[in-house]
């Protein structure tokens, strides 16, 4: 059976075009990754947001069928718009669903940050402003003070996957300041894993990304270190001796 080492359950919304390819793209030999899509959410509105949060019940429920070892809720702003309990609570729902651990990117974003000791961050989306307020909200609860915002400033969620990486890249280096501990890349849409690297060579500190924070707690959340190379130091950390590993006893169902 393909997923011998781990299966991923990935939910994303219908009109992600990155994260699923990307994941793909990054899973280790014996990882597998089986996708459900989340209907709506393609313009972003306050209302459709909240829509989702619905709708990946639905999507929880066709991925369980795979009995994922992690399952990955991979929509930034949808996990993080009504605050930190709206994303404990996703998390809640679909792991009763699943039987499965959740990972959220919103908590993986706030999680990355937290770990990395980072409590200034520069933060670069293609979020409206509505949504933009609502990320440093969310981030603020968790004690981190965004220090600037660079946005693209796009309201169609479809086309936030058209953004090239030399564009993300010059976005970030723009954002930077002596201030910003680190940087964020939001948005599972955006195709930032390849610059995370060259980002954090050019301005000596750390960048992330929200699909590479997204797996780093995935894989930590199964215990694996899929070593990741070439995608920023956050997932080269999961190589490193004594890296932090959550280690489920077996699955939730089985134990219920």
């Amino acid at each position: 059976m393909y997923g011998w080492r781990g299966r991923i359950g990935l939910l994303v919304p219908s009109i992600n075009t990155t994260m699923e390819t990307e994941f793909w793209r990054i899973a280790p030999r014996g990882v597998s990754v089986h996708s459900a899509r989340i209907s709506g959410g393609r313009h972003g509105t306050p209302e459709e947001l909240r829509s989702m949060e619905g709708a990946s019940k639905a999507a929880a429920r066709d991925v369980a069928m795979v009995e994922p070892d992690v399952v990955v809720y991979g929509c930034t702003s949808g996990s993080f718009f009504e605050g930190p309990e709206w994303n404990k609570k996703i998390c809640a729902q679909l792991t009763e669903i699943t039987g499965a651990p959740t990972v959220t990117t919103a908590g993986a974003m706030a999680q990355c940050l937290l770990a990395g000791g980072h409590k200034k961050v520069a933060v670069v989306t293609p979020y409206v402003e509505l949504t933009n307020e609502r990320l440093k909200d969310f981030l603020r609860a968790h004690g981190i003070k965004v220090t600037h915002l660079g946005t693209f400033d796009m309201l169609d969620m479809f086309d936030h996957a058209k953004i090239l990486p030399e564009e993300i890249y010059r976005k970030v280096k723009e954002s930077d300041s002596d201030e910003a501990e680190a940087l964020f890349v939001a948005c599972t849409q955006l195709r930032a894993l390849e610059v995370l690297d060259i980002l954090e060579r050019d301005l000596g500190k750390p960048v992330y990304s929200a699909i590479q924070a997204t797996a780093w707690e995935a894989y930590a959340t199964i215990g694996l270190d899929p070593r990741i190379e070439d995608c920023g130091s956050l997932l080269r950390k999961l190589s490193e001796p004594g890296a932090a590993k959550v280690k489920p006893e077996k699955r939730l169902k089985q134990s219920a």
